[in-house]
């Protein structure tokens, strides 16, 4: 059982149950159900019940004693969290908002107003695993360690003609597991932005930053929304991309016209 995956199974019983959670916490391989039940102050029914969801789910199990029984205090078993997740901070197992983007109002000639978002926000270590479990989207984008750069360029190309903008983690596979990246990020730093200069017409501004997960560590890089100015060039195909949903694709000629008249294509 992969760490992420329980993670995943104590965010999905533990959302919209509170109590449950405050279960959780005090399971500790020490204190036995009744022992839970009384500091909580509730019934030993609805906490035995919440401790068979956790054990199902695999993320606790009855404390053993070194002649392998279960060990009971006053007739009720003592539960402790499974060793992979034992030590994992409980904030973890809580569900997080991804980064929030406020609307900044601008000025441009002729006193017309427009309005443009702020950069998305690079996301806490809680909120990359909200993000990972639930995918890629029109705003997130995964990419395995050993992938071409260039190929990272091209869809920094694409997400530049995003109203939002966009996130890409260096360091995820397409599925949203968590392997780690392969380079240190002042490495990879150095090689996007030379592959974006080498690429990308006209240069855009990308923050890149790094975060520990899991224990891995994962390079995110924040592509910033569309100035609804510029129209940005894949160089190196003489084209221009658009971000639709998980994919990019090639900017049709209607597409172009809207872009060069300020409009959102997506």
């Amino acid at each position: 059982m992969e760490l992420q995956e329980l993670i995943a199974r104590g965010r999905f019983i533990f959302s919209g149950a509170p109590k449950r959670f405050e279960v959780f916490k005090l399971v500790n391989g020490k204190r036995s159900t009744k022992n839970i039940t009384i500091k909580l102050g509730r019934g030993l029914t609805a906490t035995l019940k919440d401790i068979k969801k956790m054990k199902d789910m695999e993320l606790i199990t009855p404390k053993i004693d070194k002649n392998g029984k279960i060990i009971k205090k006053e007739g009720c078993t003592v539960y402790a969290k499974v060793p992979l997740i034992r030590h994992v901070p409980l904030s973890y197992f809580l569900d997080a908002t991804t980064g929030s983007r406020k609307v900044v109002k601008i000025h441009v000639s002729k006193k017309v107003k427009k309005t443009t978002l702020a950069p998305m926000t690079i996301p806490s270590e809680n909120q990359i695993l909200d993000i990972c479990k639930h995918g890629e989207d029109q705003l997130y984008e995964f990419k395995a360690p050993g992938v071409k750069i260039s190929k990272v360029a091209k869809e920094i190309a694409a997400f530049l003609h995003n109203k939002n903008g966009g996130l890409i983690f260096y360091g995820v596979d397409d599925d949203g597991y968590i392997m780690g990246s392969d380079m240190r990020r002042q490495k990879f730093d150095q090689a996007i932005q030379n592959s974006i200069r080498n690429t990308i017409y006209p240069q855009p501004n990308v923050e890149v930053e790094e975060r520990n997960v899991l224990g891995h560590k994962i390079i995110i890089i924040a592509i910033p929304p569309w100035n609804r100015k510029n129209i940005y060039q894949y160089t190196k195909e003489r084209r221009v991309y658009i971000r639709k949903g998980t994919n990019n694709f090639v900017a049709t000629p209607e597409e172009l016209k809207k872009l060069g008249r300020g409009e959102y294509v997506i």
